[in-house]
């Protein structure tokens, strides 16, 4: 009776193990290429200008954790994002929020999808928009284009 137990529960651990490498092989990946012509920052993180690529590095349902490294890979950043609905873009495009010469990332989205990923505002971000929103001054949301 043991060793039917044994059997049993081995099996089970096997065809687990089975399909998480599976589901670790699927090719859903997003991966993104944009030119970004100015420093910016995203977490706490602050990046220099130049050519990012941004990939998710592992995904569920609600939350992403993507990955910005440019081109060189000196420069890079870790976050989780979190899936945001919006109308269906017609570009692919990074948004950044901009406060004055300062840019933080907010948002990424593909073209034909109306589900994008959003970043979570950094404490620094959250500090700049409140010293804003007491001076009165205007922010914006700046687009850089990317490619897949």
């Amino acid at each position: 009776m043991k060793r039917q137990a044994y059997t049993i529960i081995s099996m089970i651990v096997l065809v687990g193990s089975l399909a998480v490498a599976a589901k670790a092989q699927k090719p859903n990946r997003t991966q993104l290429i944009a030119n970004i012509p100015f420093q910016f920052n995203v977490g706490n993180e602050t990046l220099p200008a130049g050519e990012y690529t941004v990939l998710s590095v592992m995904a569920d349902s609600s939350n992403v954790v993507l990955k910005m490294q440019n081109q060189d890979g000196k420069s890079s950043a870790m976050f989780q994002a979190t899936a945001v609905e919006g109308k269906a873009q017609d570009r692919t495009m990074l948004v950044f929020h901009r406060y004055g010469s300062k840019y933080f990332f907010a948002q990424a989205w593909v073209d034909g999808e109306k589900f994008g990923l959003q970043a979570p505002k950094s404490r620094a971000e959250r500090v700049t928009e409140r010293e804003f929103a007491a001076i009165k001054m205007t922010t914006e949301s700046v687009t850089a284009s990317a490619r897949r």
